[in-house]
């Protein structure tokens, strides 16, 4: 071993500590690993939960308690890693995930699933809300809607490779090697990330949740981040009730009609955040996007063959992509002056995390006074207004 060695590997690593390309990846590789174990309990549970003595109900709960766990402390974390730094939040939010996944793997009774899914929803409003900040403000702001929108593809490839993986693990090793397998992955990449000095501005110490100004601005992102979270609340769950009642469609084929719902949004995320970085747009990308996933609703509700609705779900993709990524590098120049990014994105995950949980809980008030379709077109008819009330705004507002 020579003694420019240690000097080389100290190089290379301050290199990337500098590199907002090397962060982008790492918060990418976060996200995914996130979405691929929130995932991969989806195919395993429904074969795992009658062992624990639990019904269908019980299913509905262990993935509520995800949301609710995001929902509570994304903004606690945000405004924690403004003051101690996203690098520890990150890792310990990687740690505790693995710590959750593991646990699953070893679960013996309901309690032991209700802690490890809370404690899995904690380490996502770490890792979230301390990551998608991370980025923010190592990013040149010019270019920072590209940069959350390949970020966000990392949620599209996790959500298809999730239940893809744990279906596969779980015929050919078992349930518990089905969550210690990805444990050990999570745990790797936490200690990746403990292994690469990130580079930071400095944070401020009295990080602010309510900016001074641009209340109103922030008010109407946080509407738009409900609308399409709660969108994505009502399509999981009815779709494909909706799709095997209206086309006899088989568990395979719904799978496959999410992943074109995935796919789209892996493809849209990057180009409307490209879009946004040169051309600005938010009325064309928000607005639109918004009208147009309520098109596509009403589409694939109507749509009289499968390949017809599944073609209309692809739209959806796209267009909610195209309205929710322009959010991203708005929120971070409302909070950039005030040296609160994770404040930022803390708002944005506890939004997002409220839509998610308000559409289910919506869809399973309104399911026995309407028929399906009709649970569609009205979120589609909600889309619509926001879109429209959006764009009119935006308008008058001068904002492009």
């Amino acid at each position: 071993m020579t003694t420019g060695n240690p000097h080389r590997l100290r190089a290379f690593r301050n290199r990337i500590a500098a590199s907002p390309d090397a962060i982008l990846v790492l918060v990418a590789l976060v996200i995914f690993m996130d979405m691929a174990i929130y995932g991969l309990l989806i195919p395993v549970f429904p074969e795992y939960a009658p062992r624990l003595g639990v019904d269908e109900s019980f299913v509905g709960i262990i993935f509520g308690l995800y949301a609710a766990m995001l929902l509570l402390f994304s903004i606690p974390m945000g405004l924690l890693s403004d003051r101690v730094g996203r690098r520890p939040l990150i890792v310990a939010g990687m740690l505790l995930l693995a710590l959750a996944t593991a646990l699953f793997g070893f679960s013996a009774t309901v309690t032991h699933l209700i802690v490890a899914r809370a404690v899995q929803g904690i380490s996502a409003a770490a890792t979230w809300s301390a990551g998608l900040a991370l980025i923010a403000e190592t990013c040149d702001p010019a270019r920072l809607g590209e940069r959350m929108g390949i970020a966000l593809s990392a949620v599209g490839f996790g959500t298809v490779i999730g239940p893809v993986l744990g279906g596969l693990l779980f015929e050919y090793l078992g349930y518990t090697a089905t969550f210690l397998v990805p444990a050990v992955l999570v745990a790797a990449v936490g200690l990746v990330v403990l292994a690469v000095p990130v580079r930071t501005c400095r944070q401020n110490d009295r990080s602010t949740m309510l900016p001074g100004k641009n209340r109103r601005l922030l008010a109407a992102c946080a509407v738009v981040v409900v609308a399409v979270a709660a969108t994505y609340g009502i399509v999981d769950p009815y779709l494909p009730v909706h799709l095997h009642a209206a086309f006899s469609a088989s568990p395979a084929t719904i799978g496959l009609v999410f992943a074109v719902l995935a796919i789209a949004a892996i493809l849209a995320q990057p180009a409307a955040g490209r879009i946004f970085d040169r051309h600005g747009g938010s009325r064309h990308l928000i607005g639109g996007g918004l009208l147009l996933s309520a098109a596509a609703i009403v589409a694939a509700v109507q749509a009289p063959a499968l390949p017809l609705a599944t073609a209309a779900v692809f739209v959806l993709g796209l267009a909610l992509s195209c309205a929710i990524v322009p959010v991203m590098p708005i929120l971070a120049g409302i909070y950039r002056d005030h040296g609160s990014q994770g404040a930022a994105y803390g708002i944005y995950n506890t939004f997002y995390s409220l839509g998610l949980a308000a559409g289910p809980f919506a869809g399973a008030a309104l399911i026995g006074r309407v028929p399906l379709p009709a649970l569609f077109l009205l979120q589609a008819g909600a889309l619509a207004i926001t879109g429209a009330a959006g764009w009119l705004a935006a308008g008058r507002a001068g904002r492009r």
